[in-house]
């Protein structure tokens, strides 16, 4: 555990501010994450600071936060935009019978992610290379999965029209943003509307460093268009936002 820079002691006190019990299996594998993503970070710059410190009481903490407050539906998970495995893997580790499918466009990442899956011994984790926009369509993915998460990736308005066309009738779009997340999601009402989604709930809480965050939980109500997802490029150069 020394590994992670004396994190274990970090990682306890974290999962006891989230009330979550974890076996030693798994604090294990949230602290060998920690470690592969400060051994990333020196190759390629996949978060915004590489302590240990900030990895687990910034990122883990965040990404974990949903389970104290939310019962994630069992099935297929998706991680739009996961980047460095955030929130998708720290998930997966808490939830090992989840099926977790990561999805974005930089091959390095994806490549990270095979590395990340292949030396935690993580089961049914899928890769998505590629834009959502081209996943949106994809007869596969399209209205296939349970649960799409997305935290540090676009602004709300564009996350709903990239998010929404993967979440199947009745399922969720979990977004995760900062301070001004209420704003963004007001502007993201056209958005929902034309999607087919339906604002259910919203939390406010607190980083261990006092950092303010929100998270929203979207319900798929009705079908998405055809329409959407626009092309690739689109979404994020003209939001849907009336």
């Amino acid at each position: 555990m020394s590994k992670a820079g004396g994190g274990d002691a970090l990682l306890v006190k974290v999962m006891d501010a989230l009330g979550l019990d974890l076996d030693g299996g798994q604090v294990q594998q949230l602290l060998s994450y920690v470690r592969l993503l400060q051994e990333g970070l020196k190759q390629q710059r996949l978060v915004g600071d590489e302590s240990s410190s900030a990895l687990i009481g910034k990122h883990l903490y965040d990404s974990l936060y949903p389970l104290t407050v939310w019962q994630m539906p069992p099935g297929r998970l998706l991680d739009l935009g996961t980047g460095a495995g955030l929130p998708g893997i720290p998930l997966k580790i808490c939830l090992p019978g989840q099926e977790l499918y990561l999805m974005d466009a930089s091959q390095k990442k994806i490549n990270f992610l095979r590395k990340v899956v292949r030396e935690l011994a993580l089961a049914k984790v899928f890769f998505l290379p590629g834009r959502a926009e081209d996943w949106g369509r994809d007869p596969g993915c399209r209205e296939q999965f349970h649960c799409v998460v997305s935290r540090a990736v676009a602004r709300a308005p564009i996350l709903v029209e990239l998010g929404l066309p993967l979440v199947q009738l009745g399922g969720f779009l979990l977004l995760y943003k900062g301070s001004r997340g209420p704003q963004e999601m007001e502007a993201a009402a056209p958005a929902l509307q034309l999607c087919g989604g339906r604002l259910e709930k919203s939390w406010r809480y607190r980083l261990l460093t006092g950092e303010e965050r929100t998270l929203f939980l979207v319900r798929k109500v009705s079908p998405t268009p055809e329409a959407y997802p626009r092309r690739a490029g689109l979404p994020s150069k003209r939001p849907l936002v009336g």
